[in-house]
């Protein structure tokens, strides 16, 4: 911006306007869920990312109708997800999460979302998957739900709850494939009726044959 011809109490405001806006600290927005009332006991939260942000206060908490607190966690973190490190519910809960985007000028803008949950129990594996290697390569099987349409098969790291590959199965079962030595784990959602049912998770230990 050049203020060579410029008065110079509007070259002052024309600057100061425009640091102003490239320093601007936006609030998150939320993608995911994508709606208020969701069936699923450990939803992904995933929001956009802030251009400014060095940095995300998180703050999730679940609550049972009668008010008593199920989970309440607050962390830092640089990504612009978060998994839930157990199951919110198991019925119905009200979930409040806040994103604070701690942006590098020291300002900040938050996000507030609260949402309900209301578990299709009827969309949800009477057992637990189960896991085995063959030839080094690791395939996961379940017993299949009469009423189920598809199953989401995901596949997390450990360490961060990173989800490493997400595929569909129109059967009750799927390969995984080679897994390097390690802790993983495993997630199996069914779809019925169009909507996500209750998500079985197991935990994979991969070691050298």
């Amino acid at each position: 911006m050049k203020c060579k011809y410029a008065l110079p109490i509007l070259c002052l405001a024309a600057w100061g306007a425009l640091n102003q806006a490239q320093a601007a600290c936006t609030a998150p927005v939320l993608l995911a869920p994508a709606h208020t009332e969701i069936s699923e006991a450990s939803p992904r939260f995933e929001w956009a990312p802030v251009s400014d942000a060095s940095h995300y206060l998180v703050w999730l908490e679940s609550r049972l109708p009668e008010g008593r607190v199920l989970l309440s966690q607050e962390l830092q973190t640089r990504a612009t997800y978060l998994i839930p490190p157990r199951p919110l519910t198991n019925g119905r809960a009200t979930v409040r999460l806040r994103v604070t985007a701690v942006c590098k000028d020291g300002n900040r803008a938050e996000l507030s979302a609260r949402l309900r949950i209301a578990e299709d129990g009827a969309c949800r594996l009477k057992a637990e998957p189960v896991a085995e290697r063959d030839k080094g390569r690791w395939n996961v099987r379940w017993e299949a739900l009469p009423f189920a349409q598809r199953y989401e098969v995901r596949l997390h790291a450990t360490e961060d709850g990173k989800p490493i590959f997400v595929r569909d199965s129109a059967g009750s079962q799927a390969s995984v494939g080679s897994l390097r030595p390690g802790a993983w784990l495993l997630a199996v959602q069914p779809v019925c009726r169009g909507l996500k049912g209750v998500t079985s998770w197991i935990t994979v230990d991969s070691v050298p044959e």
